[in-house]
């Protein structure tokens, strides 16, 4: 009986390479008479990503000028505004002081010298002309705007901010460098004479470091805290009456420059404090101030303050007291031209 053997189950099909006929230089193909595929050179590839960058770059610095175009065109044209707004105020001021001259010299001349009044008329009218016509030139040339928000952080670079947790927004901020920033949450003009104002900046007191630094400048703005009903305004004045002398004593040099405590907002948090208060204590601070031959700025009535006396709410935060991170460069902008200015 013959050996039983498994089919053989192996294909008859055999793979035949593709005898490649194909003339030197032409393309090369695969055993299955396909064309490769040819891969682009990395050199190409680069070029192509470094000029999609490029692309890009161009377009980031071409929206970023016609940003900063449009914003600067929208504060030129609220600068115009206003400007025009003063110059009709001083031209109806004008017209006003006319007709008052005319009426009264009118009424105090006879008839025979109706001509010599109406020349006097027409010369009052032609000065006042003149005067609009100065005074609008000079506020074009040099507006005075009190809102203005343009410092330059330079400027400040050799001056001391004493404060309470108000300036601690200045290096918050980044507008003012922390180097010359004393301040600290809670502070007063007592405690600014004694107490640390930042343990891990410096380990003495806003005046030690006032004494240390010997700042060309030093702007002061506190009072705001230990503020209310209850308040001893003897101690109070005393309480800043020191500082100051200690600050005069210690930087002779320096020139001393008082802010007013900021106002309040009518829904303020602070329900202890409220407008009344912070004018009497500015009233003391200001009083002391003409007493020793210190600089006092109002900022509170030239600038903080709304129509009813509270604290705009645009500068104000949302606890009615601290300021919003926009109204540190009007602070900054109006020092910086009371310092100009003297």
């Amino acid at each position: 009986m013959s050996e039983y053997r498994p089919p053989n189950r192996k294909s008859n099909y055999h793979k035949v390479p593709v005898k490649n006929n194909s003339k030197p230089g032409a393309k090369q193909v695969s055993k299955y008479n396909s064309p490769k595929k040819q891969k682009l050179p990395t050199a190409v590839l680069v070029t192509n990503i470094l000029m999609i960058c490029v692309i890009l770059a161009v377009c980031g610095v071409v929206f970023a000028i016609t940003f900063n175009n449009a914003k600067y065109d929208k504060a030129d044209a609220s600068k115009a505004a206003e400007r025009s707004r003063a110059a009709a105020a001083l031209a109806a001021q004008a017209q006003s002081a006319a007709q008052s001259t005319a009426q009264s010299t009118q009424s105090s001349k006879a008839e025979s010298s109706a001509n010599a009044s109406s020349g006097a008329v027409s010369n009052a009218a032609s000065s006042a002309a003149e005067s609009l016509a100065s005074s609008a030139e000079n506020s074009e040339t040099e507006p005075i705007e009190t809102n203005s928000s343009d410092f330059d952080k330079e400027f400040f670079k050799d001056d001391l901010f004493i404060g309470d947790s108000i300036f601690t927004g200045l290096y918050g901020y980044s507008h003012i460098d922390r180097a010359n920033v004393a301040a600290s949450v809670g502070y007063t003009p007592y405690a600014a004479q004694v107490n640390t104002f930042d343990d891990e900046f410096y380990s003495g007191s806003a005046v030690d470091y006032a004494k240390e630094k010997q700042p060309k400048h030093i702007i002061i703005m506190l009072g705001s805290n230990g503020l209310s009903e209850q308040t001893d305004f003897d101690d109070f004045t005393n309480g800043y009456k020191g500082l100051l002398n200690a600050l005069e004593t210690g930087c002779s040099d320096s020139k001393l420059i008082v802010v007013s405590v900021p106002p309040v907002t009518a829904d303020t948090e602070y329900t202890n404090l409220n407008n009344t208060i912070i004018d009497t204590a500015n009233e003391k601070i200001k009083s002391l101030c003409s007493e020793l031959g210190v600089t006092y700025y109002d900022f509170n009535n030239n600038v903080l303050k709304d129509a009813n006396g509270y604290f705009k709410e645009e500068y104000a935060e949302a606890d009615g007291l601290h300021f919003k991170g926009v109204t540190y460069p009007i602070l900054l902008s109006n020092v910086q031209k009371l310092l100009k200015s003297e």
